[in-house]
């Protein structure tokens, strides 16, 4: 008789993440809940904040459904899931089929939890515009599907131009919109999408057979995030930018640098096409929705991510004296490099808004150079203090999304 060892439960370590002890974890999970569920009683106050008095626009709800799931499928190939615990692979007999089963089971955990946004999401905005059956259908059928392919394509090794993957998808989602497109071609959709992951389903390598190098690297991008999140530093959560050989051989200066930090994480543009057809679709969709917030959002989150190496010169004054450049001019050269980066995704918000026969007012434009500044002023935040605590604290962690929030709030009352 063959038996399968039981895996091994780490002492001190809660299970299912602390929900079910009765501490502050399984308060705020009924909490969350709670909340959720409350919002189906809330559904004409819901539909006066996003759809006002017009008429609900459902094909533009479709469209923002496909670009969420392309949203959800960029970021679960980011492949986050794969990682272990050192001392776990070193000292608790920790052998391949553990590492695969544990490997496994975090990534249909994520999958699950994403799964569940999407479809409340959709379920949610189809509620509130009193959606029909066939739109329900719909919207089950595109999520299912989207989900699946999802799956598939995340569980094995990467495939070489599979982020373009989700930058199709939302393109896809942008046409539904922009041509009004119904339930029935939305289910069409949602069968080739399903067709696409039968497709792909078959070869290459499984995820959770890597290796302990992959592992030991998943598990340390992960700590450096967990600290990040404890110290309050928001520049730690992007990951370090890769190698560009043809400027790595050259002279050092600040601008080159600037272009390496940029050029190093060249692997976020597919996520800022997403975001930019999301911002596109959403103000479609959701009339009532002031423009000026959602487009200042949406640059910040296309844009912060190229400015990962200015974050790291900046907080290693070793660095900074290597490279012999002032604060000033570090801000300057840094700062004329994202603005050509928020020039090229102003356009590309403008072609999404041309495509969907959407006229924004000017002034919800300057949003594009108020991301700019935040994210520059993200960057460049000095050390935190700790001396101070609850709001001096929190403040020192919002540098940048500040000047975000307030300068939305002014264009929303100019525009």
């Amino acid at each position: 008789m063959v038996s399968t060892k039981a895996p091994t439960h780490v002492p001190g370590r809660q299970r299912f993440g602390g929900l079910l002890n009765g501490d502050y974890q399984t308060f705020l999970a009924l909490f969350g809940f709670g909340a959720l569920f409350t919002a189906f009683e809330n559904l004409p106050k819901l539909r006066s904040i996003l759809f006002g008095l017009s008429v609900v626009d459902f094909p533009a709800v479709f469209g923002l459904l496909v670009v969420l799931c392309a949203m959800f499928w960029r970021s679960l190939l980011r492949r986050g899931f794969v990682w272990a615990e050192p001392a776990a692979l070193t000292w608790m007999d920790f052998a391949s089929v553990d590492r695969r089963r544990v490997v496994v089971k975090r990534m249909w955990t994520l999958w699950l939890g994403l799964v569940l946004v999407v479809g409340y999401t959709g379920a949610l905005v189809t509620a509130i515009g009193g959606g029909s059956k066939d739109v329900w259908i719909a919207m089950s059928a595109l999520t299912a599907s989207g989900a699946v392919l999802a799956a598939v394509t995340a569980r094995r090794t990467a495939i070489r131009g599979e982020t373009a993957g989700p930058i199709v998808l939302a393109l896809a989602g942008l046409a539904v919109a922009a041509a009004g497109l119904g339930p029935i071609a939305v289910e069409v959709l949602a069968g080739a999408l399903f067709v696409v992951a039968v497709a792909v389903a078959f070869g290459g390598e499984p995820m959770s057979g890597v290796g302990r190098l992959e592992l030991v690297d998943g598990w340390n991008a992960r700590l450096l995030r967990a600290m990040a999140a404890v110290f309050m530093d928001p520049m730690l959560l992007i990951p370090e930018s890769r190698p560009v050989p043809w400027l790595s051989l050259r002279r050092p200066t600040t601008l080159r640098l600037a272009w390496a930090g940029v050029l190093g994480r060249r692997r976020y543009a597919s996520v800022s096409v997403v975001v930019a057809c999301l911002v596109g679709v959403g103000h479609l969709a959701f009339p009532a929705v002031p423009a000026a917030p959602l487009f200042a959002v949406g640059a910040y989150a296309a844009l912060v991510p190229f400015v990962g190496g200015l974050g790291e010169l900046w907080r290693n004054p070793g660095r900074r004296r290597w490279l012999g450049a002032s604060d000033w001019e570090l801000r300057l050269v840094n700062g004329l490099v994202v603005a050509v980066l928020g020039l090229g995704w102003g356009v590309l918000l403008g072609l999404v808004t041309l495509t969907l026969r959407v006229t924004p007012a000017w002034p919800v434009w300057l949003a594009v150079p108020l991301a700019v500044f935040a994210a520059l002023r993200t960057a460049t935040r000095p050390p935190m203090n700790y001396d101070v605590s609850g709001g001096g604290a929190a403040l020192q962690a919002m540098r940048g999304v500040d000047v975000l929030l307030v300068g939305s709030l002014l264009l929303s009352v100019t525009g």
